[in-house]
């Protein structure tokens, strides 16, 4: 008796070892996708803005808003609001074999102009070196990537128009 107990008792004990060798195997072999892995894979931090200006809200809405719009897209979002050394990554998501890196706009009129037209020459430079160093930081070897711009217009009791620019330069 005492011999099924011990076995039962170190048993329960290296329970979390299953799991994680079960976890190291699946994803190994099973989900041998680096671009999928990258939703579980940690990142330097994440914003939690829990700011309440009327700014601040209309670009987390925005962000939800393209991220369901990605989705309906066929799109598999990794990685939200990604914050690196040099700047931060609103959203990375996964099309067919494709890293997509997106900066998301959202401007409540269009007094100021489109929202797009707030990615410079200069802010697409520095979204290219973003994305250098998220690939880098997770040592990903021969990736496809592209930087993707939503833009969105969202009046007050409308739904936004949203427009998507693939593979900004």
């Amino acid at each position: 008796m005492t011999h099924l107990f011990k076995k039962n008792k170190r048993s329960k004990k290296s329970i979390w070892q299953h799991i994680k060798n079960f976890l190291r195997i699946f994803f190994l072999y099973i989900a041998n996708d680096p671009l999928i892995r990258i939703r579980f894979m940690p990142i330097y931090a994440t914003r939690k803005s829990i700011s309440n200006k009327p700014k601040d809200e209309l670009g987390r809405a925005g962000e939800n808003e393209a991220v369901m719009f990605l989705q309906d897209n066929n799109y598999i979002i990794l990685q939200q609001n990604i914050i690196l050394t040099n700047g931060e990554i609103d959203i990375v998501a996964k099309d067919e074999n494709t890293l997509v890196f997106v900066e998301v706009k959202t401007r409540s009129s269009k007094f100021f102009g489109q929202p797009y037209e707030a990615v410079t020459t200069q802010k697409q430079k520095r979204l290219h070196k973003l994305a250098n160093q998220f690939i880098n930081s997770l040592k990903l070897k021969n990736i496809n990537y592209r930087i993707d711009v939503i833009s969105i217009t969202w009046q007050k009791n409308s739904t936004p128009e949203i427009k998507h620019f693939k593979n900004i330069k």
